[in-house]
């Protein structure tokens, strides 16, 4: 089942579907699984809730994801706080499509295998060490955590299921070769007839416009001139940065580190280990490991002896096989017997623990190693330099803020006391702020109505991680319309214009008619002989209207009144059709697409389906606070 998953997975359309329906623990990493802290909700699904945690660790992960694909354009990106809003919605709308998804699948019955199970576990690279399952991590990792194998399989299981079910839906759908073959006819499809355009500057020197008409056309489209409230403000922006330019590192300094910290470059020799588990707390048990361990001592390899008795699915397979392990990781009776073990091949005795019963052997011993100062010099160069950069960052914070406080009437003593410079503002509204003020807290602070009537220093507003302001507004203006002698121009050109249109469209319509009833006329029409839907040469407007009009029927044209992204007017004039070539190098390639495109709507539908018949409770609001 997994290899047909994988290899339904490298198309297009199953990639796109599979990053919204991925195994939680994509989204929400381990966490979500390994805890079992309440957690705060961001919504509740048919009574299910999907948790803050589950949801910040999801929004991050996705900022991760376009930060790689974006690269550098990303922190442009991330600097409009409606691309954050935008991103956070779409996660959330995702993490509901997903729970609906889960437990669609688990009210349908649908059952996953112990093979598949251990399959993807051996997957999940938080198990995984260079590319390989490592034991060791997954046994800390859920023992330290509170959760049995067992448990943490079943949950696995339930988010197989639900993978099982959106893939069937994936692998259901198909396009037929005569659906690909009239597609490729339609798309390079041919169309012929003509066109005229009656341009308005045939019409607008003729346009007469009276003060009642300017009135009323203003009056009509008064909100086009609403001017929102604004402001003007004065400010410092404190940057981490311009912070890190004059942070200076002391060789000295570095190397005395290193000399000092030499444990962290050094590596001390590492074990690697099998064993064999026998489950149990009882005789039975016990007697069983003793069993085992005589037939060792009798000979017998220990890696069959492995896979035949020890209870421990993930290594019996290899031999037994716990991989490199460090002292203080396993069950303190395993680690007393393991590190104990002093020659390659040694084997322990039987070794109670929490667990079961062991018998452990020592398999390898890779001896330690030291990186010299050369290699990790900048390494902690960088260490240093982010540390100090921090704690200047910090002190600069504090010191501005102190100032901004001391005297909030005005911002001139923190440029006097430190390196950081006022900044006033043109006017702008909460649409039009600069980059340095464009931040949800800092537009919410600026429009206060009490802070723009005190007229004080702001706190310390932070941006991001590496930025942060401290405002005041210096001017203000509430919000207003303007008056018709202030836009008399524009309304003048916007009445003119629709006037000079409306003419315009009336000699075409007229136009139009005498070509439907098949009269001869005297406007001159450019020819349009077997388009294609690709023609450049041809206004798009009047493509797009031969490409909708309906195939005329035998001798008699069809004939569509379009408008130019100019203003202009088109009488489009449709005569004939010539049907597309099938290309059929092209036909795989269109079938997948068909095919890619049917899946897209199935889903859609289907998740449209399930939330139209869900009860689903939001608990985010705009800003992303819970409402709780």
């Amino acid at each position: 089942m997994l290899d047909r998953i994988r290899e339904g997975s490298q198309s297009f359309i199953v990639k796109a579907i599979l990053v919204l329906i991925a195994l939680t623990f994509a989204l929400a990493g381990i966490g979500g699984y390994i805890t079992n802290q309440p957690e705060p909700s961001v919504a509740v699904v048919n009574g299910e809730e999907i948790t803050r945690v589950e949801f910040d660790r999801a929004v991050e992960n996705e900022r991760a994801r376009q930060q790689e694909q974006f690269g550098d354009f990303y922190a442009t990106l991330a600097a409009d706080p409606g691309f954050n809003q935008q991103l956070r919605q779409q996660v959330l709308d995702d993490l509901i499509n997903q729970k609906l998804v889960e437990l669609y699948s688990r009210d349908a019955g649908l059952r996953v295998s112990d093979e598949q199970v251990k399959a993807a576990i051996r997957e999940i690279s938080a198990f995984q060490v260079a590319g390989q399952f490592d034991n060791t991590s997954y046994q800390m990792t859920l023992s330290g955590l509170g959760y049995t194998p067992d448990g943490f399989a079943e949950l696995m299981r339930r988010d197989l299921a639900r993978t099982q079910l959106l893939q069937a839906m994936v692998e259901s759908e198909f396009a037929l070769p005569s659906e690909a073959a009239a597609v490729q006819r339609l798309v390079n499809q041919k169309r012929s007839g003509a066109y005229a355009t009656f341009e308005l500057d045939q019409y607008i020197d003729a346009v007469e416009v009276t003060d009642a008409e300017l009135e009323q056309w203003y009056q009509e489209n008064q909100q086009r001139f609403n001017v929102a409230e604004q402001v003007k403000v004065e400010f410092v922006q404190l940057d981490a940065d311009v912070v890190a330019e004059s942070v200076e590192i002391d060789e000295s300094v570095v190397r005395e580190w290193y000399d000092n910290n030499q444990s962290r470059y050094q590596t001390d020799d590492r074990y690697r280990f099998a064993h064999i588990l026998i489950e149990g707390e009882g005789e039975a048990a016990e007697q069983e490991a003793q069993e085992v361990l005589t037939k060792l001592t009798e000979g017998a390899d220990f890696a069959e002896l492995a896979a035949e008795y020890s209870d421990d699915i993930f290594t019996a397979e290899t031999g037994g096989d716990l991989d490199f392990i460090e002292p203080g990781t396993m069950d303190p009776a395993f680690d007393e017997a393991a590190f104990a073990l002093t020659e390659v091949g040694e084997i322990s005795g039987v070794v109670s623990t929490s667990f079961g019963y062991h018998i452990i052997k020592l398999t390898d011993i890779e001896e330690g190693s030291s990186t010299s100062f050369e290699e990790v010099r900048d390494e902690i160069v960088a260490e240093m330099r982010q540390d100090q950069v921090k704690q200047a960052y910090y002190e600069l914070q504090q010191k501005v803020s102190a100032l901004a406080f001391d005297i909030p009437d005005t911002l001139q003593p923190v440029a006097e006391e430190t390196a950081v410079s006022v900044r006033q503002s043109d006017w702008f509204n909460r649409n039009t702020a600069p980059s340095a003020l464009n931040h949800p807290a800092v537009l919410e602070q600026v429009f206060n109505r009490d802070f723009i009537d005190e007229g004080l220093n702001s706190d310390l507003i932070e941006v991001n991680d590496k930025q942060a302001v401290v405002v005041r507004v210096v001017d203000y203006q509430p919000a207003s319309v303007k008056s018709l002698d202030e836009v008399r121009a524009q309304v003048l050109d916007n009445v003119r214009t629709e006037k000079a249109q409306a003419a315009a469209r009336e000699d075409a319509e007229a136009l139009a008619a005498q070509l439907r009833n098949g009269e001869s006329v005297t406007t001159e029409l450019t020819a349009l002989d077997a388009v294609d839907r690709r023609n450049t040469e041809v206004p798009r407007a009047v493509i797009r209207s031969l490409f909708e009009q309906a195939v005329p029927a035998a001798d008699s044209v069809q004939v569509a009144v379009t408008e130019l992204s100019s203003g202009a007017i088109a009488v489009v004039q449709l005569t004939s059709v010539t049907a597309g070539e099938v290309d059929e190098t092209m036909q795989a390639q269109m079938a997948e697409q068909l095919t890619n495109s049917f899946t897209q709507q199935n889903y859609g539908a289907f998740i449209e389906a399930l939330r139209n018949e869900a009860d689903i409770e939001i608990r985010l609001d705009a800003r992303g606070n819970a409402t709780e």
